[in-house]
């Protein structure tokens, strides 16, 4: 579809009507593809906006000059771009001021709410206290509100809406946690009505392991990368998957359940009642419960980084289990889906590159050849920060017009 001139012909098929897109039209669409750009490449000069966000060079100065007019881009400082003689260019990015959200993210004990901008940068922070897994929904409501009040208050310019990661299955269309066993105060739509009421902003809300692959997609290691998984780790196991440059969320957004495939035909019975899911193996839960048979000190708290801090013996060889375990789930979904980066989030970072190279290792033992030659096994960069970071970008792809 090429957009220029004053009227544009689409045609999908030999059968399909013929779509008018009027001159607003395209320059909304232009736009949109200037925003994903960066935030899929990160700052860049106008001739490298022209050229990868598929815009015509002799427009790109016009849409540029009017998102800097309109506050959300600003020059940074001459780049020399390699091979490249002359003046060296001066590459847009989003100001410190601009996209800004409110992003809500649940730990076990608190509600963590921050202001993030299209930078991916966290401009204000705050816990509120809270046992999320027995809150009644009043209370963990109340949490919410707070955190948010707090951040929004804080915010230099207008804020564009809110974004909530939920562990659970979350219906993004409706703003509804369909379900949700870490935080069954959040089934409903309590949350997003509450939040809408209370601040007169956008909401929007999503499952936890999606925002944060949407948050490595646009700020951290899956920027640029087509397709790629993002793998939560510890107290449970879950996916968020881009595929071909789109988060995929799946008819009714409960994909990504990848730590409740069966790896055991005679395992254990999983809290969700099926058995021999892969969470019944590679959790927090069943390596506590090997630690402890294992006769290793700090057994009941013990997780990846201190697994590795004991080093030797039966603590080698559990570890060595665990990066074991972890894998056999990711083969399948290498094998399955290809993506060429997977991205480990949460208790495995702990482990460092004694664990990474671990699962790697074990990953490659257990895919065939032209499938492990193809995957690279990352932890993540974005730490902690992820949720928030994915619940800020569920706002900035509905915002800025991006495809999520």
């Amino acid at each position: 579809m090429t957009l220029c001139g004053s009227l544009v012909n689409v045609r999908s098929s030999v059968s399909s009507p013929t779509v008018l897109l009027s001159n607003r039209q395209i320059g909304d669409v232009n736009r949109s593809r200037v925003l994903r750009a960066l935030c899929d490449h990160g700052p860049l000069s106008r001739a490298e906006l022209a050229r990868l966000a598929g815009v015509p060079r002799a427009t790109i100065g016009t849409i540029a000059q009017g998102l800097v007019d309109d506050g959300l881009l600003e020059q940074t400082d001459p780049v020399r771009e390699a091979g490249r003689v002359g003046k060296p260019g001066r590459p847009l990015w989003f100001r410190v001021d601009a996209g800004l959200c409110a992003a809500v993210s649940f730990s076990a004990d608190a509600v963590e709410a921050a202001l993030v901008n299209a930078r991916g940068d966290v401009l204000a922070r705050v816990e509120v206290a809270c046992t999320t897994a027995s809150a009644a929904t009043r209370t963990l409501v109340a949490a919410v509100l707070e955190g948010v009040r707090q951040v929004v208050v804080a915010a230099p310019a207008e804020v564009l809406g809110i974004g909530v990661a939920v562990p659970g299955v979350c219906d993004p269309a409706t703003g509804s946690v369909v379900g949700s066993g870490p935080l069954p105060g959040a089934v409903g739509r309590h949350l997003s009505e509450s939040l809408e009421e209370a601040f007169g902003l956008p909401v929007l809300v999503d499952n936890d392991a999606r925002a944060q692959a949407l948050g490595e997609k646009w700020f951290g290691d899956g920027r640029g990368v087509a397709t790629f998984a993002s793998v939560q780790t510890g107290a449970g196991l879950g996916v968020g998957l881009v595929l071909d440059g789109e988060l995929y969320r799946g008819a009714d957004g409960a994909v990504g359940e990848l730590g409740h495939t069966v790896v055991q035909l005679d395992g254990e019975t999983c809290h969700c009642g099926l058995t021999g899911c892969w969470e019944t193996v590679a959790t927090l839960r069943w390596l506590r419960r090997e630690a402890a048979a294992a006769g290793l000190p700090g057994a009941r708290s013990l997780d990846a980084a201190g697994l590795v801090a004991l080093r030797e013996g039966a603590a080698a060889h559990l570890l060595a289990r665990y990066a074991d375990h972890i894998a056999v789930g990711l083969a399948t979904l290498v094998h399955l889906l290809g993506p060429s980066r997977l991205l480990l989030h949460g208790d495995v970072v702990g482990g460092g590159e004694v664990l990474r190279s671990l699962i790697a290792d074990r990953l490659s033992a257990r895919s065939l050849p032209h499938v492990r030659d193809d995957v690279e096994v990352v932890l993540s960069s974005l730490d902690q920060d992820a949720g928030l970071l994915g619940a800020a970008a569920l706002v900035l792809s509905q915002r800025f017009a991006l495809a999520a």
